[in-house]
């Protein structure tokens, strides 16, 4: 074999192993910035929720991973954050967010209220990032036993595009149904599952 036959397959021999490489799709990693006191009682029900998340997205495989978490040093009024929440309760996804929420940074901003507002959960849309705000947690239902990280859980899944379901046994289940977030109470840790459908929306819309 002449020096240019095995200079041609040696070249062969190293394609094959790199294109691979550059063809399978990289996972996305969705930054998150937490939005209110550092010493919130919710920051632990995040990152609970956050490794639940991403438990799920590995054993679908899907290309997406939710982190890292980021602090931020701004306070959101709580008067700007009732009237977001009560827009998404009133006519589904909002629009561009104010300005309080520019320059994060962060592809979802998780926003800690201080007031007694219904927790909701936006995805990404339009260049704006996935938005979460968090009702207070020292009145039910956050201060039951395992509910906050449930409620955290539950609107991450509407970050990821999922919408409210109608079975009270799963993680999903909102408005309309007849669904409270009472209902993820227990004396022990554990999250409320997804369905099979939920599973194979998220596997096809983060292949």
């Amino acid at each position: 074999m002449n020096h240019c036959l095995r200079w041609a397959l040696g070249v062969v021999v190293v394609i094959e192993f790199i294109v691979p490489l550059h063809t399978a799709a990289a996972v996305r990693n969705w930054s998150i910035a937490v939005c209110g006191p550092a010493s919130d009682s919710r920051r632990l029900a995040i990152t609970e929720a956050v490794e639940f998340w991403n438990d799920e997205l590995a054993a679908l495989n899907a290309k997406l991973s939710l982190g890292p978490i980021v602090e931020c040093d701004r306070m959101i009024p709580d008067d700007l954050l009732r009237r977001i929440s009560d827009g998404v309760l009133n006519v589904g996804r909002g629009g561009p967010l104010p300005r309080e929420f520019e320059k994060l940074g962060a592809d979802v901003i998780i926003a800690l209220s201080g007031a007694d507002l219904i927790s909701v959960g936006m995805p990404p849309a339009g260049g704006r990032p996935g938005l979460v705000i968090l009702r207070r947690a020292d009145m039910e239902p956050l201060s039951l036993p395992n509910v906050a990280r449930n409620v955290v859980a539950h609107e991450l899944g509407h970050v990821l595009g999922l919408p409210h379901s109608s079975d009270p046994t799963q993680l999903m289940c909102g408005r309309p149904a007849p669904c409270r977030p009472a209902l993820f109470r227990s004396q022990t840790k554990s999250f409320f599952p997804l369905t099979e459908a939920e599973r194979k929306s998220l596997a096809r819309r983060f292949r």
